[in-house]
């Protein structure tokens, strides 16, 4: 059976520092899975936990008692609103979630790919490619060295932007495949979710060659996927049902292939 696009756990509102559509609300966020037939979605607003210390210094926003001031969220009749995080990794690879909101939240979202952040998930800045690959391998291999609750934990974007100043494609190519392959046989047997997010109706075939080849092989190694907007704002709900139909199609990816996330009790 094809994978059924029935949710989006990776959004955004205004809780998030990064956020600047006044629009993008609790409210519109449930709108959003209503009408586009979701059957669970998740807001994943951006966390350093104040109970976790870090070098690094981190927005007073993404603290766990800000994110919390959305509770409780909005309700409709067959749609599951479910309460969760992106939680950054600093560059000595500490991650920003404390006991309690490691227990409490549904679903905790980690982007390893936050490389643009200079003095925070990374120390300095990335000069080349071949840099940004390789801290790409190192930083989602030392996330998979935690101990966590893998049932409710994601790997965010693994092919954004962020890698390297817009030269995503570029860096990608310079991953090897047996690399790749060891990393997502990791995250297999773990049973974590890897995020799919990425633009493809925008992309060009090349880009799509290169930008999707992860993936495949994170298939191939029985990953399971989840998909997840990285919405900041309602426009970028708009197209999300149609590029996620777009992944699933080009993945080829069945129900089988998908991450199942139950409500923390």
């Amino acid at each position: 059976m094809r994978f059924v696009v029935d949710h989006d756990f990776h959004i955004h509102s205004t809780v998030s520092p990064c956020c600047h559509d006044e629009g993008q609300t609790p409210e519109a966020i449930l709108d959003y899975a209503i009408k586009n037939g979701f059957s669970k979605i998740c807001l994943t607003n951006h966390l350093w936990d104040e109970s976790v210390e870090s070098e690094a210094e981190w927005h007073e926003m993404q603290r766990f008692q800000c994110l919390k001031s959305v509770l409780p969220l909005p309700r409709a009749e067959g749609v599951e609103f479910l309460f969760g995080a992106e939680a950054d990794m600093d560059y000595n690879f500490v991650l920003g979630v404390g006991e309690e909101a490691l227990q409490s939240l549904d679903f905790i979202t980690i982007p390893t790919t936050h490389m643009h952040l200079v003095g925070n998930t990374v120390r300095k800045k990335i000069e080349t490619p071949e840099g940004a690959a390789e801290i790409w391998l190192l930083r989602l291999n030392a996330l998979l060295q935690k101990d966590l609750p893998w049932h409710k934990i994601g790997v965010a974007h693994l092919t954004c932007g962020h890698i390297f100043k817009g030269r995503t494609p570029e860096v990608i190519k310079l991953i090897k495949d047996e690399d790749l392959y060891n990393v997502f046989s990791d995250c297999a047997e773990k049973g974590l979710g890897i995020e799919l997010n990425m633009k493809t109706l925008s992309m060009s075939e090349e880009e799509k060659v290169i930008l999707l080849r992860p993936y495949y092989i994170a298939k191939d190694c029985g990953c399971k996927f989840y998909l997840g907007s990285d919405a900041h704002k309602v426009e970028a709900l708009e197209a999300a049902k149609d590029n996620f139909e777009n992944i699933v199609t080009l993945l080829g990816l069945e129900e089988k292939d998908k991450f199942e996330l139950v409500k923390t009790l």
